[in-house]
């Protein structure tokens, strides 16, 4: 495609993202960063035409986001100009989910003008999302060092200070959000009447709680990763959006899966309001917990409950049909919010394993069976960002059930080995190896312990840590190990070493050794 071309398929709206053309502008990044400054231009003198729809005009959306990616400082004063429009420019341009967007898209071209934004967050006639997203702007600035802690500490303060009594305004409840996501400590006393804002009591110890952890501020991870960052790849983020995405769904709703989880969500909501209207109070709860009602549900939100359990069914359905027609990538961000509902679930109503979070809710698939396709995703990808994403589920699944539990060795011993394996991929190697032998102090028996450790030097497409010699003393322990687990995995493993070395004389060995265990 030629650069008319490319601008000519960004110029107006279509129902399938324009990803031949995006990929091309990025392919043509210097030639086309001048086309994409002459839209937002077109865009400034046309806004009101293109905001009261008499110009369908929607290149827009594609030149704001291409130029965050590209890192393009020019784009920023256009940000700034739509911004000073009011919101209703900002949410018809960016789109109505604007507060993911807004922060990252002027990090991405910020071009060194703190007036602007101050000018955006103090002015009290801006919307509270729009002065919330904007100075989040600067925690992104903090966290990629463009700007330095003490500038961030001294501008939160001024804030703090020249606030009102009665201003109980989303601006603070920000600041104190990312008080704690940056853990800035200097500020832990000026934002203690903060936490008047927050309702949730849990979440509200959380909070005061991150402030004091000692641990390093982790990029890669939630709460930081995705909503403190750059715009780094625009098709990816714009393939998401439902406005590409409706062709899509209409498959997706003439799917058997739909209907099926369609038909249990009926009977839930319909089971639901029945047995809530019929309970008695020391009738068992009609949430499923097996406890009486009037120790369960009487006191709390059982309507936010099957909300959430409807939720957890949609994203998981939708995520399975897309994980069984190859796009993971989108699977796996639907597991990801299925999973946030069970956390907050299994927190609210004291849930201490998976096997009793599927005993207690049925739905359109177990946990047991979703939450290893989530993590096979994770596991499949090479993506820096979907390992650290990985490392955060098994530590969820680690912090909420009770896995130390002596019936839950399994899943015990699968955290520990796949946290170990995805560090290893991250280059992390000796904190991947200390998560293994940690647990073999304990329990010096565990095959699969050694397994994993071998197996990270025994795969020739890794040219930096193939090391055959290192992967047989690791599995030579093992064998010597008295009462070892599984013994069969360990001699197979040398088998196949000695093989691979042509070491005949073991190979024979090891044969014999095989045959006397079968």
């Amino acid at each position: 495609m030629e650069i008319k071309e490319i601008v000519k398929e960004l110029e107006y709206y279509n129902e399938e993202l324009p990803k031949e053309a995006l990929e091309k502008a990025i392919e043509y990044k210097e030639e086309m960063i001048p086309e994409l400054l002459k839209m937002l231009e077109y865009t400034k003198e046309n806004l009101e035409n293109i905001f009261n729809e008499k110009d369908e005009f929607y290149g827009y959306i594609y030149a704001f986001f291409l130029l965050a990616e590209f890192r393009e400082k020019r784009a920023f004063s256009y940000l700034i100009d739509l911004i000073n429009k009011g919101e209703e420019y900002v949410e018809y341009i960016i789109g109505d989910d604007y507060p993911d967007y807004l922060h990252r898209l002027l990090a991405s071209c910020y071009n060194g003008d703190d007036e602007a934004l101050f000018s955006i967050i103090e002015n009290k006639q801006n919307s509270e999302f729009i002065r919330s997203s904007v100075l989040q702007t600067f925690a992104i600035l903090y966290l990629n060092n463009i700007k330095s802690r003490d500038f961030i500490v001294k501008y939160f303060k001024k804030l703090l200070n020249e606030k009102e009594e009665n201003d109980n305004s989303d601006l603070y409840e920000e600041i104190l959000r990312e008080v704690t996501d940056l853990k800035l400590k200097e500020l832990k006393n000026d934002i203690e009447n903060l936490y008047s804002l927050i309702e949730n009591e849990e979440e509200k110890q959380e909070l005061k709680e991150r402030i004091d952890e000692d641990t390093e501020i982790n990029k890669n991870i939630y709460p930081i990763k995705h909503f403190y960052e750059y715009i780094y790849n625009a098709i990816e983020i714009m393939d998401e959006w439902e406005c590409f995405c409706y062709k899509e769904d209409e498959e997706f709703e003439e799917s058997d899966d739909y209907k099926i989880c369609d038909y249990i969500i009926f009977k839930r909501d319909e089971n639901w309001i029945e047995k809530k209207i019929n309970i008695g109070r020391n009738d068992l709860c009609y949430c499923g917990s097996g406890k009486k009602y009037k120790k369960c549900c009487i006191n709390k939100k059982s309507d936010l409950l099957r909300k959430q359990l409807n939720s957890i069914d949609e994203h998981v359905c939708k995520a399975t049909w897309l994980y069984n027609k190859g796009k993971s990538k989108k699977a796996s961000r639907l597991y990801r919010i299925a999973w946030f509902d069970v956390q907050e679930i299994c927190k609210a109503y004291s849930i201490k394993s998976i096997d009793e979070y599927d005993d207690t809710y049925k739905g359109y698939d177990c946990l047991l069976n979703w939450i290893q396709d989530y993590d096979s995703i994770l596991e499949m990808s090479n993506e820096e960002e979907k390992l650290y994403e990985r490392i955060e589920l098994w530590n969820k699944i680690e912090e909420i059930f009770d896995i130390n539990d002596e019936e839950n060795v399994y899943w015990r011993e699968r955290a520990i080995r796949e946290k170990a394996n995805t560090e290893f991929r991250l280059g992390n190697e000796e904190k991947a190896t200390k998560i293994i032998e940690d647990y073999l102090k304990a329990k010096p028996e565990w095959t699969w312990g050694y397994i994993e450790m071998a197996d990270w030097y025994n795969f020739k497409r890794d040219k930096k840590h193939y090391n055959l010699e290192k992967a047989k003393e690791i599995l030579l322990r093992a064998e010597n190990i008295k009462g070892i687990e599984e013994v069969d995995a360990v001699l197979e493993r040398l088998w196949d070493i000695y093989k691979e070395l042509n070491d005949k004389d073991n190979v024979k060995i090891y044969a014999i050794k095989m045959n006397m265990e079968e």
